[in-house]
């Protein structure tokens, strides 16, 4: 059977965060719609309760599909953690999020089988990560921290520097006391610090986030043009004037479009 081409991929996420999945797939992916989606007037979605994630996603995915998209991905950490299991069930498109493709990853690089992860407080009190992990690699030891500061740090440019470099060790000290061999960034705002981050754990650690595995399987699943200009648009909840100049910084590049949006119009 041939493979359907595909043209429009959804991305959404609470902020800029997803930005990084984008930039991945923009780099390498041709003759592609990319329709962006970020709630930046509910953000962080690290902060708020299972119920609501689920509800704002919800939200978020109405809206996407009246793009008419091939593929959705949930570049949103906590909302992977908590709506994943409820929209693979009940949308006809096909939904990739970023937690199973980055313990894929973590788990393929770790020779120690000792891994930590950074993130929100809701995707780490979620335990995703650490139960995918563990389903992977049973012999896997994994450690984790919260580090809700580094959102707003990378929200407002703050991604390097002594203040960065001393709220990353705060979060990842304790981690780095477990003798880790591999640490998870598990929020798609995280990459961004990425050379912090690096400088505050050594060159030991190998650093994994979910942008190419994400990439690695969309290549393997479908079948993409061989050649042809990509669009992007982008869509935000609030302040789109300063959601443009942190797009561009995110996305090392232009974009086609960039609008405000009122997405209690897509309520379920």
């Amino acid at each position: 059977m041939t493979k359907k081409l595909i043209y429009n991929i959804g991305i959404f996420d609470s902020g800029a965060g997803g930005l990084t999945v984008l930039k991945k797939l923009r780099q390498n992916l041709k003759g592609v719609n990319f329709f962006y989606l970020g709630d930046t007037a509910r953000l962080p979605y690290g902060t708020k309760s299972s119920e609501t994630i689920v509800n704002y996603t919800l939200q978020n995915v109405n809206f996407l599909k009246t793009k008419n998209i091939d593929i959705l991905i949930v570049a949103c950490n906590t909302a992977s953690a908590y709506s994943l299991p409820y929209l693979k069930k009940n949308l006809k498109t096909p939904v990739y999020g970023v937690i199973k493709a980055g313990a894929n990853k973590a788990v393929s690089v770790s020779k120690s089988k000792r891994i930590g992860i950074i993130g929100t407080r809701a995707t780490i009190y979620s335990n995703a990560y650490q139960e995918a992990i563990k389903m992977l690699c049973k012999d896997c030891e994994v450690f984790s921290n919260p580090a809700p500061l580094l959102v707003p740090l990378v929200e407002e440019g703050l991604v390097d520097g002594i203040i960065a470099e001393n709220v990353v060790n705060m979060y990842i000290k304790p981690i780095l006391e477990k003798k880790i061999d591999t640490l998870i960034l598990g929020c798609t705002h995280y990459p961004v610090m990425k050379k912090t981050i690096g400088k505050v754990v050594g060159e030991k650690i190998k650093l994994v986030d979910s942008a190419t595995p994400i990439l690695e399987k969309l290549k393997r699943s479908f079948k993409f043009p061989k050649e042809g200009d990509n669009r992007t648009e982008i869509y935000v909840t609030d302040y789109p004037e300063n959601f443009g100049k942190l797009s561009e910084r995110f996305l090392e590049g232009n974009f086609d479009k960039i609008e405000h949006i009122d997405l209690t119009k897509y309520r379920s």
